[in-house]
């Protein structure tokens, strides 16, 4: 039997995070091979009522991967992981430190806030997630999984040294947008393009099933109002400033189109506060919009499926979109730009500003649902290669 460790932000309540290590799951066990699975975050958590997976801690998973008599396979579950630095790690779990991660590049200047924030977290690697199997006696492969980079530097790799080398001997390395590919390709890295892992969604939770999970409220909004809302979704930091334009666009889509608005966040952790935006904008409305607190990502899943529309900044509300083939809208974030423009459909490929919010609800739900369709199924058959190419490191 082969032994898997998952580690990711699975130990907070953020719908991409959780999913990751549900489909990573779900699609090895197609294979009909014998794998145990153990499940790490930062910390240890159990957030199984949300939808996700009880996680080990950080040390948990340090201590799993020491016995080279009891080999594991270890894989990054996905994410904008590259990067990310132990000071940025903290700072999304850690409300007092997210005060100072506000002034970081000030204060980095003067104190290395990646080295004190390893030392409270007891990190073994420089970066958290960049570490190869020499690293560690126990591990017999490193797996990067559905991994994203938009934002990944020439400075990172001028600033880490060893980022080259290391990414360069991961056992399989997968990123999940053309930008990423470009950013470490410019570096000396190679990486395999593939849809993010989480396109498989709509093939393991078909919306007969999710709705027998979701709650109530969601179950009966969803029946009653299927195909003719919008799910709306933004995150805090990206739209301070803006919400009363977004407010607007929303009106226009409500008493121009006859569409119900839906209010639900995706990303409630720190650094993302999507209930909190969602707020704000709900109380600048003058229409009507009804709004779900997101207790479970099951109710996240089954409001999006049977939508008319998608809008927001989230990636995985997107991706879930594409998943069920439903319009969606991307707002102005640079991972989620990055990914439709490799996978979105044609007139659809692009995230837009706020302004144009109402425009592009238009544009996307002209496309017909077969054009969703084709390029959600293109998505699925370029993942499941995928994971046969991971499957193989496992032998």
């Amino acid at each position: 039997m082969e032994k898997i460790l998952i580690i990711g932000a699975f130990d907070r309540y953020n719908y991409g995070d959780l999913l990751f290590p549900l489909i990573i799951e779900k699609q090895l066990n197609t294979y009909g091979k014998e794998f145990e699975y153990r499940f790490f975050g930062l910390i240890a958590s159990d957030l199984s009522k949300e939808g996700g997976l009880p996680t080990e801690n950080l040390q948990a998973f340090y201590q799993a991967c020491q016995n080279p008599k009891d080999q594991v396979h270890v894989i990054i579950a996905g994410g904008e992981a590259l990067g990310v630095t132990w000071h940025a790690l903290l700072a999304a779990i850690h409300k007092n430190y997210q005060k100072i991660h506000r002034y970081h590049i000030r204060i980095s200047k003067i104190l290395d806030l990646n080295k004190i924030a390893k030392k409270v977290l007891k990190g073994k690697t420089t970066l958290p997630f960049v570490f190869t199997k020499s690293d560690f006696p126990g591990v017999k492969s490193v797996i990067l999984n559905s991994l994203g980079g938009s934002g990944l530097k020439k400075s990172h790799f001028e600033k880490y040294g060893f980022l080259k080398e290391k990414l360069n001997q991961a056992d399989y390395f997968a990123v999940r947008d053309k930008t990423t590919i470009t950013n470490l390709t410019e570096n000396g890295v190679h990486a395999q393009l593939f849809p993010d892992s989480a396109i498989l969604m709509s093939a393991f939770y078909p919306l007969a099933w999710l709705e027998k999970m979701v709650t109530p409220a969601v179950r009966d909004y969803a029946d009653e109002n299927k195909g003719n809302y919008v799910f709306f979704q933004i995150n805090k930091k990206t739209t301070t400033g803006k919400h009363d334009l977004i407010a607007a666009e929303l009106d226009v889509i409500y008493q121009n189109e006859k569409t119900e608005i839906c209010l639900c966040p995706i990303g409630k952790a720190l650094n993302h506060d999507d209930h909190l935006a969602l707020a704000s904008v709900k109380q600048r409305m003058n229409s009507p919009a009804v709004y779900f607190d997101a207790d479970n990502i099951w109710d996240i899943m089954y409001l999006i499926a049977n939508s008319k529309c998608y809008i927001g900044t989230s990636l995985h509300g997107a991706i879930t979109a594409l998943s069920y083939a439903v319009p969606h809208v991307g707002l102005k974030v640079e991972k989620l730009e990055a990914y439709l423009r490799t996978w979105g459909a044609e007139g659809n490929d692009f995230a837009v500003d706020f302004n144009e919010i109402h425009s592009q609800f238009l544009a996307a739900t002209a496309i017909s649902k077969s054009v969703y369709e084709e390029k959600r199924d293109l998505q699925l058959t370029a993942i499941r290669k995928g994971f046969d190419q991971m499957v193989n490191v496992f032998q």
